[in-house]
């Protein structure tokens, strides 16, 4: 597997972007509605950031954020020409938020910005040659470390070009006391991305890309890098996970995702889903999965899930992949039941990869 700079999750829209491109000659169907329903005030805590895409050729994006009912839009970040911002991920005072910021040259580095789109800044995480960049952003439970993976080349490693290492770290928020995360001895056979830390800060969940054919899942490990798990199994190529991290109730220690995050096979879309993080062994965590979506073979998807900081409802990204089309995407916000799905972003541009806040 080469370096992932770029979430599989991106991967999956210009993939679509192209199969839309090459068929502007076919009849395209009419785009499917859901009917939103109006989010009442005590449902509508805290803010959701996502990453909204500037142009059609994807190549330049804007953090922005918005209350769960799609008020109070805020524009955070403004990048340059050829610059990505996505994986934001806010921090849990809800005063700040981590992002990934791709550059032109093709590394990624850190950035921060405060909730309300003022002190933006590049974090001064050390990341020299051989590192090749910094993504996949987050943060430990009491907002004293962000969370973080460092890609280090060159990118020969067998047997795909893989990095020589691209595994978890932390830091201080001003990039300084870096640590290692991830267990050790993984390079280069597994890569680690995407870290969620339980409230206690005690464990966490990843995603782990097994490099000889590029498939992902989530596993579960101690804070110490010891104890690994896996949650999911391969050939659901699991996405974006995230960890409810509610006190009590069903949805405590709740891990979602995305099913097919670089892309579904034929006769399948991606879909939201859910399995207790909890569970053990891995063919008892496959019996309790529970999908949240149910997109059958298209032509919407459901990915880049983030559940609200009560662990009661998930952001998720809709996106309509429809032949002759380019494709559509928009914020939504669902129960963990898959019930009373809510609509937050209207935007005639791609929006996607939601964090949702305090």
């Amino acid at each position: 597997m080469s370096k992932r700079l770029a979430a599989l999750g991106t991967g999956v829209i210009l993939t679509a972007l192209t199969v839309a491109s090459s068929a502007q000659a076919t009849a395209a169907p009419a785009r499917a509605t859901v009917a939103a329903v109006r989010v009442t005030a005590h449902q509508s805590h805290g803010r959701i950031v996502w990453t909204q895409v500037l142009n059609s050729q994807f190549t330049r994006a804007r953090l922005v954020s918005a209350r769960p009912d799609g008020s109070g839009f805020r524009v955070l970040t403004h990048p340059g020409p050829k610059q990505f911002d996505i994986d934001a991920a806010v921090s849990p005072d809800g005063r700040r938020v981590l992002f990934e910021r791709d550059l032109p040259s093709g590394r990624s580095v850190l950035g921060m910005v405060d909730a309300a789109g003022r002190r933006v800044h590049i974090v001064p995480v050390s990341c020299t040659d051989p590192c090749a960049g910094l993504d996949n952003t987050g943060w430990t439970p009491n907002g004293r470390r962000i969370v973080f993976t460092r890609v280090i080349g060159p990118f020969d490693a067998p047997p795909g070009h893989s990095a020589r290492s691209a595994v978890l770290y932390t830091a201080r928020p001003d990039g300084s006391r870096m640590r290692r995360l991830s267990q050790p001895g993984i390079a280069p056979v597994y890569e680690d991305y995407h870290a969620r830390f339980a409230a206690s800060g005690k464990h966490l969940i990843f995603l782990r890309v097994r490099n000889r054919d590029g498939r992902t899942a989530v596993f579960w490990m101690r804070r110490n890098g010891t104890h690994v798990r896996q949650l999911t199994p391969w050939r659901l190529d699991a996405d974006v996970p995230d960890l409810s991290l509610a006190a009590h109730g069903p949805t405590r220690n709740l891990v979602v995702f995305e099913t097919f995050g670089s892309g579904a096979p034929k006769g399948h879309q991606s879909n939201i889903a859910t399995v207790p993080a909890a569970c053990h062994p891995l063919a008892a965590c496959v019996r309790k999965i529970r999908y949240v979506t149910h997109n059958g073979a298209g032509p919407h998807a459901s990915f880049n899930p983030s559940w609200s900081p009560g662990g009661k409802r998930i952001a998720f990204t809709q996106a309509l992949f429809a032949n002759g089309k380019p494709p559509a995407g928009e914020i939504w916000t669902i129960r963990p039941n898959g019930h009373d799905r809510r609509q937050v972003s209207r935007s005639p541009r791609f929006d996607f990869r939601p964090d949702w806040g305090r």
